[in-house]
């Protein structure tokens, strides 16, 4: 597995950032050309107010699963909220282990050797670097990424990891269930009685299969049941970021500019 690693992430990387660049190049055109931005039409009778910076993350990041995701279907919408919540936790750590991992490869510092349980060394090989970063809940990679802080990374990713089982399980029982995108409950009185039948989405069922199995395989690195499953898990988790141009987990990318954009419009009252 090693091996397959260290020649399938060179590749899979490069996909990934030419995937993500071409997907981007539109938003990168409009924040380079000159335009004129008019603003809200100020004369419009009963038009949206502005918010607070608070009130419209809330408006952006809440609102929308407590007056739609919870009342239209209550398992996809526990499964939303748990799993968001555990992939904003992993991936912050993630991309927090890959930064101190390279800085202390620029400051010279030698680095762990997952495979042979070594604290210090000179493998600088993908395979282990990998390992380093994707098994950072584990005690060798925690102690050398956040020394003293180890022990309480490892306990919140472990919340993270319970609610990314526990999500997962929610929206892969919606999916088989061919409920994805079904209406089970009333939104609103407008809206009583209406329901949509969902359907069974193969890609995402794809991908919801795929994240499933590298959960697991994490689980399965942090009690150290199998050994060297770290790099199967590191493997899968390549093979995500491979996928993410690609599929709809480019929103991953992109939903933090469209975060960034659907707030600003409500801090100057351009969105009811």
């Amino acid at each position: 597995m090693e091996t397959f690693l260290n020649i399938f992430a060179p590749v899979a990387f490069t996909i990934f950032f030419v995937g993500v660049g071409l997907r981007l190049s539109r938003w990168f055109l409009a924040v380079v050309t000159p335009r004129r931005i008019r603003g809200s039409t100020q004369a419009f009778i009963g038009g949206p107010q502005p918010m607070s910076l608070p009130a419209a993350l809330k408006a952006v990041l809440i609102d929308p699963v407590t007056h739609f995701y919870m009342k239209a279907n209550k398992t996809w919408g526990r499964g939303y909220m748990l799993y968001h919540m555990a992939i904003i936790t992993e991936v912050t750590g993630y991309t927090l282990a890959a930064f101190v991992l390279f800085a202390r490869m620029i400051a010279g510092q030698g680095v762990p050797d997952v495979a042979r349980h070594l604290e210090q060394s000179q493998n600088y090989a993908p395979a282990n670097l990998l390992a380093i970063v994707f098994g950072n809940g584990e005690p060798l990679q925690a102690q050398f990424l956040f020394g003293d802080f180890a022990t309480l990374f490892i306990s919140v990713t472990w919340v993270a990891v319970i609610c990314a089982v526990l999500g997962n399980f929610h929206l892969m029982y919606t999916l088989l269930r061919g409920r994805h995108t079904a209406i089970v409950g009333d939104i609103d009185e407008a809206a009583k009685g209406i329901r949509a039948k969902g359907r069974l989405s193969w890609d995402r069922l794809l991908v919801r299969s795929l994240i499933f199995c590298i959960i697991w395989t994490e689980l399965l690195a942090r009690l150290h049941l199998v050994p060297g499953i770290v790099f199967v898990h590191s493997a899968l988790g390549v093979t995500l970021f491979t996928l993410l141009p690609f599929t709809y987990l480019f929103h991953i990318v992109y939903n933090v500019l469209a975060v960034f954009y659907a707030t600003r419009r409500r801090m100057v009252g351009t969105v009811a």
